[in-house]
C-alpha cells in the first residue's frame, strides 16, 4: 500500500501561500517574457518572436496601434488648441509640422512640432524681432502645456538657438524650465514635461506660473 508524505500531500494540495506565491512567480514570468517579446521587435527579430510567441507578439502589435492612434487623436486636440492663442491668428503649415501666428498686421510668430514617439515634439518657437519682449512665446507655450495637460501628451523639446537673433542657450532653457521643462534621461540632450493633472495644478505652490 502506498503511503502519501507530506511533501506529496503539498504538492497535490498546495497551501493558500504557496498558491500566492506561484501565482506571484507566473505573473512575473509573463511580465519578463513580454517584455523580452517587445524589447525583441523593436530589434528586428520579428520573424522570431511571430514564431515562437506568435499570440503574444499579436497582442503586442495591437497595444502599440491602440497607443500609437490614441497619441495621433491627442496630438491633432493638442494642434486644434494652439489655432487660440488670445489676439493671434493662426494657421497650419503645408506639411503640417509649423503653426504660423500673426495679428491684424503683421506675421509675428511660428511653432514648429511633430508627433515623435508618441509624444508632442517641440522644435522651436520663432518670434519675429519687432515682436519680442511682448510675451508672445509665453503665450503660445502656455497655451501648448495647457492643451497638452488637458489630453495627457507628454512634452518633448529640441530646441537650438535662433542664431544671434535668439535667446543663448542657457536662457532659453531657463525660459522653458518656467513652464514646467526639465532635463530627462528620457530625452538625453533635450528636455521634457510630463503631462500634470488637476491634483498637481492644485498642488503647485501659489504665485508659481506655468
Amino acid at each position: 500500500m502506498h503511503h502519501t508524505d507530506e511533501t506529496e500531500l503539498y504538492a497535490q494540495h498546495p497551501l493558500p501561500s504557496q498558491l500566492e506565491a506561484l501565482r506571484a512567480e507566473n505573473a512575473r514570468l509573463e511580465s519578463d517574457l513580454r517584455a523580452f517579446v517587445a524589447l525583441a521587435l523593436q530589434n528586428g527579430m520579428r520573424s522570431y518572436c511571430e514564431a515562437r510567441h506568435p499570440e503574444l507578439t499579436s497582442e503586442i502589435d495591437s497595444g502599440i496601434k491602440r497607443a500609437r492612434s490614441q497619441a495621433e487623436r491627442k496630438y491633432d486636440r493638442v494642434l486644434e488648441a494652439l489655432r487660440h492663442v488670445p489676439d493671434l491668428h493662426a494657421t497650419q503649415g503645408e506639411t503640417g509640422e509649423r503653426t504660423y501666428y500673426r495679428n491684424t498686421e503683421d506675421d509675428v510668430a511660428y511653432l514648429e512640432h511633430g508627433l515623435v514617439n508618441r509624444r508632442f515634439m517641440l522644435s522651436g518657437i520663432w518670434v519675429a524681432p519687432a515682436y519680442r519682449g511682448r510675451g508672445i512665446a509665453h503665450a503660445i507655450l502656455r497655451r501648448l502645456v495647457e492643451a497638452a495637460d488637458e489630453v495627457g501628451l507628454g512634452i518633448e523639446l529640441r530646441h537650438d538657438p535662433f542664431g544671434d537673433q535668439g535667446l543663448d542657450r542657457a536662457a532659453l532653457e531657463a525660459f522653458y524650465n518656467r513652464h514646467g521643462f526639465q532635463r530627462h534621461e528620457a530625452t538625453p540632450g533635450g528636455l521634457f514635461r510630463f503631462p500634470r493633472t488637476p491634483l498637481d495644478q492644485h498642488a503647485r505652490p501659489s504665485g508659481t506660473s506655468h
